[in-house]
């Protein structure tokens, strides 16, 4: 008698990951203030169906609880899949909250201890229609003009001790 056990199929979740650091893992120096001030390689997988572009932001909430934004990226073009290392001219840049510029701009984090980054890659039903000029661009304002358009998302978390 043969084993005719059914394994379901395995289900395809959209994933962002990088080659130079894990999920939980630790943030490289390299894309720090204390490294070359670069921003990180990035890459994802398994985009839902009517997937037609990509948003990137990348932020840390101190004790103060305010939000430090460092990347804000919109109208990545549905058929990228790989956000290299110091990529400037992918998509639309949003400004970050440590000087206003449409860059990015590396985590200087102050103070002791380890401190965490959520990088998201969001993947987008439309691109979105933002009127705003581009030097307000802000994380928020991007969240708000993907709201109804996200159909999945994907969080990284790392850390970084500065030396």
């Amino acid at each position: 008698m043969k084993d005719e056990t059914v394994t379901p199929a395995a289900t395809s979740t959209f994933e962002a990951y990088s080659s130079t650091f894990s999920n939980g893992g630790e943030f490289p120096q390299k894309y720090t203030c204390d490294g070359a001030s670069i921003s990180p390689a990035l890459a994802w997988k398994n985009p839902p169906s009517g997937t037609k572009g990509y948003a990137i932001t990348m932020h840390h909430i101190p004790p103060t609880g305010d939000k430090h934004v460092y990347m804000c990226v919109y109208n990545i073009s549905s058929d990228v899949i790989n956000f290299p290392e110091n990529t400037t001219n992918l998509g639309n840049w949003g400004i970050n909250t440590v000087n206003g510029k449409n860059t990015y701009t590396p985590p200087c984090s102050q103070g002791p201890g380890a401190k965490i980054y959520v990088i998201t890659v969001y993947a987008l039903s439309e691109q979105p229609t933002i009127t705003a000029a581009a030097n307000k661009i802000t994380m928020d304002v991007l969240l708000d003009a993907i709201s109804t358009r996200t159909l999945a998302k994907s969080i990284l978390s790392v850390s970084y001790t500065r030396p």
